[in-house]
């Protein structure tokens, strides 16, 4: 707080307004809230309370979660696939060097 005083004046002016502005901001916006009533909760209500778009919904998302448990396994089976291309290479590589090796000892 002291350090304030050391400030020159448009400085202190600047924050003073910028203050002021934002307790303005606030102000109205809590004001504007307070506006808002009842009167709209009515049809978010009537939405919710709807069976069909409810069902709809419902099996909407069941056939989501479905489909996502169908790409799980798939990428898990081609995981399980890439593992064992990737085993196979390492096996074909030790059979190349060891091959090299051989070739290298018969020279």
């Amino acid at each position: 707080m002291e350090k304030l005083a050391d400030l020159p004046p448009t400085a202190l002016i600047a924050l003073g307004v910028t203050l002021a502005f934002i307790f303005v901001v606030r102000h109205f916006g809590l004001a504007s809230g307070e506006k808002t009533g009842p009167e709209n909760k009515a049809p978010i209500a009537a939405v919710i309370v709807d069976p069909t778009a409810l069902n709809k919904a419902t099996a909407a998302l069941e056939e989501h979660t479905t489909a996502i448990k169908r790409h799980t396994d798939v990428v898990e089976d081609v995981a399980k696939h890439v593992d064992f291309l990737g085993n196979e290479m390492s096996r074909i590589r030790e059979e190349l060097r060891i091959r090299r090796e051989i070739e290298r000892s018969a020279r």
